[in-house]
């Protein structure tokens, strides 16, 4: 079997699929991500109330605003990265409601795997770093199998390894680019803050710039989806 994918052609692929789809897709966006960007407002209002602004707060804040964009958006993620999979395989294109409908109602699996997967790769990065990192790139795909299959006794994380089997370094390349492209994705909207601070002290201005990254952020969703469904069609085990 071949093992080659393209991840250049994942990219762009996404990039045709995310603007022939532009408006639906950043409508779910909106949908989803408004409360996630009002609920990390009103954390970071507490958070201000009981901590300062060193290292160890800061990266504590990054936590639970990462943990508060986990909870919260996993349902666009889920939603749309089923949706893509979807007019991948040619069938009936899903509405706005239905995407986030089905985000909905894969929330609590998608939960439920994530807390497991995670409490094995804390285990193996207890171990070394390496097996950590090893044991996360093989777990990548859980997120677009609990959204995808709808089969009750389907297990994510097997489902998920068998996809990365003998394709490890291919994917760890794909995952490792398109964090980089979104570390510089997110710098674009970053930098003038950094010349125009009191940007940050309107509470409108930066819950409307959280919302606009997050959903122009969909659109490696997309890629996403469209590596997961080349993998799947390869291997032929989801």
């Amino acid at each position: 079997m071949e093992n080659g994918i393209s991840i250049i052609d994942s990219i762009t692929s996404g990039f045709a699929l995310w603007k022939k789809y532009f408006v639906k897709i950043i409508i779910v966006g909106f949908i989803v991500y408004i409360p996630t960007q009002l609920c990390i407002e009103l954390a970071t209002i507490k958070l201000d109330e009981v901590l300062s602004y060193s290292f160890d707060d800061i990266r504590l804040r990054n936590n639970i605003y990462e943990l508060i964009r986990y909870l919260i958006g996993s349902v666009a993620f889920l939603g749309i990265i089923n949706f893509i999979v979807k007019i991948l395989d040619n069938e009936e294109e899903q509405t706005v409601s239905e995407i986030v409908l089905h985000g909905l109602k894969r929330w609590p699996k998608f939960i439920e795997t994530g807390f497991f997967a995670g409490i094995k790769v804390l285990l193996y990065l207890l171990l070394l770093i390496i097996p950590g990192i090893y044991k996360s790139v093989r777990f990548a795909f859980i997120d677009c199998v609990v959204s995808t299959n709808s089969g009750i006794f389907t297990d994510p994380c097997d489902k998920s390894e068998k996809l990365v089997e003998n394709r490890w370094w291919r994917v760890f390349g794909f995952l490792l680019l398109i964090f980089i492209i979104g570390i510089l994705f997110e710098l674009i909207f970053l930098i003038p803050l950094f010349f125009y601070p009191e940007i940050f002290e309107s509470t409108v201005m930066a819950i409307a710039l959280g919302v606009i990254i997050k959903v122009l952020e969909t659109y490696f969703i997309v890629v996403k989806a469209v590596y997961y469904f080349n993998l799947k069609k390869q291997n032929a085990v989801v």
